[in-house]
């Protein structure tokens, strides 16, 4: 009777842990997107969760991962601390293991904090953040932690980039610094202060700006007239959505002519904001890739299409496309789906970049590395910028190649493996 006994209990776990197993092997991979859908800055998070779900759609196409389907659960923190780490507790309630984020780096800062004390916490349940766009530079140096990988260039490798590109520029005199008060914001001219003091002696800055962040300033031609009175001919800024779109169209309305360098001037969300106005100055940005390139490779060329006829503007960045890329090659890897097994996977691997150019994850503080462009902002050239059924009219011109090795910056990341 023991004997019988035993035999069932065994036959009973052999047929629960083959019915878990392919549960596993069969559930969708859920990856929670925290990002604003509501309020001032709901533009740009609605067209970064259509970029995120295009991306996993893609990789779902191509069979998904080992079998696995990536779902993605959009949730809104309409731009709000709180918000934030409610959905946080939510997905990790939900049994949700991957968490990526971008709109906000106060927003991310949160995330990585949480995430740090929960993961320390729940050895084996551990959740993954993958950040594609939050670039304040100290989660890759003082704030690194190993649950986070970062697959943008950070603040100041982005400012590094600019720079180098201004002290080329011999009609450039005067710079004035604008950007947000807030933790990127605060990044961002202080990165452009120590850069241009050490790399471009010859730039004055003649004025340093941060105003309240997230669309809060209606007005902005109370700052056009400092600017005017600084006698700035350039505009070094960080800022992004609003606070950039009605800027941009502030200088136009003044008949303000100055070049403007920056990193999220020309977001797709903006163009229909902005429209020519854009064109009135020179904007200049970094990319890690030019989006209206026509020479690029097949490839991404198809990708592209399919992002056009799916999401309804071309792709303003290349990053996300690769960060689900190395997610589903660290899994393949590893043969698990475990956070901490997938982390150490990405650890130092390589992603397929536009350009040909190296793009790799650094072991030492998860920052993703790659080549950048001085991108300048025109009327059509080779191909158009496209979003949602308008056709702008306008390219990106390359200005100037940035090798990955010279923004590639020493970090004081200490990291603790587990």
């Amino acid at each position: 009777m023991n004997n019988l006994k035993i035999f069932l209990i065994t036959i009973f776990s052999l047929i629960f842990l083959v019915a878990c197993e392919k549960k596993e092997t069969s559930n969708p991979i859920k990856i929670a997107a925290i990002e604003p859908l509501s309020g001032p800055y709901a533009a740009v998070g609605k067209d970064t969760i259509d970029i995120v779900t295009y991306s996993a759609s893609v990789i779902n196409k191509n069979g998904g991962i080992k079998g696995r389907m990536i779902e993605i659960i959009p949730m809104d923190n309409a731009m709000k601390a709180e918000k934030t780490t409610e959905l946080l507790r939510k997905a990790i309630d939900d049994d949700i293991r991957f968490i990526t984020q971008g709109a906000g780096s106060s927003h991310a800062l949160n995330i990585i904090k949480q995430l740090e004390k929960y993961n320390s916490r729940n050895p084996g349940k551990e959740v993954l953040f993958l950040n594609h766009s939050a670039v304040t530079t100290s989660f890759t140096n003082e704030n690194c932690t190993f649950f986070h990988f970062r697959f943008d260039s950070n603040v100041d490798m982005k400012v590094a980039g600019l720079v180098s590109h201004m002290s080329k520029d011999n009609s450039i005199k005067k710079v004035y610094l604008f950007n947000q008060n807030y933790v990127y914001g605060q990044t961002f001219k202080d990165a452009a202060t120590r850069m241009l003091t050490k790399n471009a002696p010859n730039i004055d800055i003649v004025g340093d700006e941060l105003i309240p962040p997230f669309g809060k300033v209606q007005d902005f031609n109370p700052y056009v007239t400092k600017i005017k009175l600084s006698g700035a001919d350039t505009v070094l800024t960080g800022n992004w959505g609003p606070d950039a779109y009605r800027f941009v169209n502030a200088l136009k309305d003044a008949g303000l002519k100055v070049k403007l360098f920056g990193i999220y001037i020309s977001q797709p969300a903006g163009m229909a904001a902005m429209e020519k106005n854009l064109l009135f100055n020179d904007v200049i940005v970094v990319k890690e890739f030019n989006p209206t390139n026509l020479a690029a490779p097949s490839w991404y060329k198809e990708y592209e299409k399919g992002h056009i006829e799916s999401v309804g503007f071309t792709p303003d960045a290349d990053r996300i496309r690769f960060m689900f890329e190395m997610l589903k090659s660290a899994i393949e890897k590893v043969n698990s789906y475990e956070p901490k097994d997938i982390a150490y996977a990405l650890e130092g691997m390589e992603a397929k970049s536009v350009d040909g150019g190296k793009a790799v994850m650094r072991k030492d503080d998860h920052q993703m590395h790659f080549d950048m462009q001085a991108l300048l902002v025109s009327e059509k050239k080779d191909q158009s910028i496209l979003y949602r059924g308008k056709d702008f009219d306008m390219s990106y011109v390359n200005v100037g190649n940035i090798p990955m090795e010279d923004i590639t910056l020493d970090t004081s990341c200490k990291m603790l493996r587990p």
